[in-house]
């Protein structure tokens, strides 16, 4: 493992013929014809022969190039709760806190601008994060950000992190639960100055589910929605949430907070995992006390604490699914196993006895699939409440990053930075952090590892392919979210007028 740190601190009319009256009238017929034949095929090999005129002409065309324009993402916002301290108005969500945020641009400073909760909502406000349009003739501006916040209050107990996000029509949401003690709750944020119509599908371990009222969800220009999914899907283990839009642009998460009896089982913020495909990589898999772990799930109520994989297979196809998983430490034992998958069922498939250490988890399969892992930790001692403290964390599948990007670091303990190289070739992939830098070598289909400083941005660069995350592991903490390309801007168009 690597550390970067301060410097000394990448398409005939047809006729009916007579019978012939003299026979030389034939014959002289058959020798003009001849004739004419000849003569026909003299000029057609002349014609062979000769150059043929060309010509040729390029369509009137004008190559446009578009104003550059200002790069915008979307934090989460803080920790909520359903009603208030004392349990009532149970609609509305409420803050616990606030969360901090983490955010650095290639130009110039970044803007901050708060997003309008519906009336009586109290929920802390997503924020819009925005950069500077880069003129005309200079390099794209690279906008990253990323939040985390603790919360020790009351049910709520653990370290939530997530990426600030780009706004998008299509996003798959994998995490969360509805059982008993388990609250998801589902954001949107609209940043866009339209209008944006929602629907909301909802994919379970019994199926699709048919929830009324997850269709026509408006959610006003620059102003964000907080639904809680019980009332979608009530009492559901394994959620996957499809949210599409028309109109605006949105930023969806999930929210999921666990409490067992009276003590606080862990909070995380799950952002979108990577669209479905045949192929779906996780690398940052962080077991920490795996011993503490398996204890506790011997308890009443703390079987989810085991490490799971969650699986969708969209459509109602049915598919094999192929799960790797290969350590960082290639002294540690990785595993693989097959499982036969229904499509539209959500699967949760258990990931046993793994020993501490940081793993990447592949899922393959011949249809497209979405993918997420959940792992928890506790806490090594107990606390002052004499239980041992424990957290959760869900990780989505990577999406590819094709050129250079910014990867922002929340505030958090011993941040990790996870590479992936899925290509067949060796990577030479440069960390720069503004004041220090390093150079990682990835070898091909390798995941490696780099310490990085809580609360800076970096830079990566030099690479054709990379899929990656970021953890945080503390006493009785886990957090992570992923790696992310830049949000796609405007290239030059050739318009081909009337």
């Amino acid at each position: 493992m690597t550390d970067v740190t301060p410097a000394e601190e990448t398409i005939d009319e047809v006729t009916t013929p007579r019978a012939p009256r003299r026979g030389f009238v034939v014959g002289a017929r058959v020798v003009i014809g001849t004739v004419g034949v000849a003569v026909a095929a003299v000029a057609l090999v002349a014609a062979g022969l000769l150059p043929l005129p060309t010509y040729t002409a390029e369509p009137a065309s004008v190559l446009v190039t578009p104003v550059p324009t200002a790069q915008e993402l979307v934090c989460p916002g803080g920790i909520l709760r359903l009603g208030d301290v004392g349990g009532q108005d149970a609609t509305t969500a409420t803050a616990i806190g606030r969360a901090t945020v983490t955010s650095q641009a290639t130009n110039g400073d970044v803007e901050s601008e708060a997003l309008e909760a519906p009336a009586g909502d109290a929920a802390a406000p997503q924020s819009i994060r925005t950069a500077p349009a880069a003129s005309t003739d200079a390099s794209p501006v690279l906008l990253n950000g990323a939040q985390s916040e603790v919360a020790a209050t009351g049910e709520f107990a653990g370290l939530a992190a997530a990426q600030c996000g780009t706004v998008t029509t299509d996003a798959w949401l994998v995490g969360g639960s509805t059982t008993v003690g388990r609250t998801t709750l589902l954001t949107i944020a609209n940043p866009t100055d339209v209008v944006a119509t929602i629907s909301i599908e909802i994919a379970s371990e019994n199926g699709a589910i048919d929830a009324p009222g997850s269709t026509g969800i408006i959610v006003q220009p620059r102003s964000q929605r907080v639904i809680p999914l019980a009332g979608l899907a009530p009492d559901i283990a394994s959620p996957v949430v499809h949210v599409t839009s028309q109109g605006g642009q949105v930023v969806a998460s999930l929210q999921q907070s666990t409490v067992r009896g009276l003590e606080p089982g862990g909070v995380d913020i799950v952002g979108a995992t990577a669209r479905p495909s045949t192929s779906q990589i996780i690398p940052g898999i962080v077991v920490r006390n795996a011993e503490g772990v398996q204890e506790r799930q011997g308890e009443d109520g703390f079987a989810d604490l085991i490490t799971m994989l969650r699986i969708l297979v969209p459509g109602d196809k049915d598919t094999t699914v192929t799960v790797g998983l290969v350590p960082d430490d290639p002294e540690l034992s990785g595993a693989s196993f097959s499982y036969a998958v229904e499509g539209g069922v959500v699967a949760d498939l258990p990931i046993e006895e793994l020993a501490d250490g940081t793993y990447t988890v592949t899922a393959t399969a011949a249809v497209p699939l979405v993918a997420g892992v959940r792992v928890s930790t506790v806490a090594p001692t107990p606390g002052l409440s004499g239980t041992r403290a424990t957290d959760l964390a869900w990780l989505g599948a990577s999406t590819l990053v094709t050129d250079d990007t910014l990867v922002s670091v929340a505030q958090g303990p011993s941040p990790v930075l996870h590479l992936y190289n899925p290509t067949a070739t060796t990577a030479e992939i440069g960390v720069d952090s503004g004041i220090g830098s390093t150079s990682l070598t990835v070898p091909a289909r390798t995941t490696v590892t780099v310490n990085l400083l809580a609360g800076r941005s970096y830079q990566l660069s030099g690479f054709d392919e990379i899929l990656g995350s970021v953890s945080f592991v503390g006493d009785g903490q886990l957090a992570g979210y992923g790696v992310q390309p830049q949000a796609a801007t405007s290239s030059d168009v050739t318009v081909y007028p009337n």
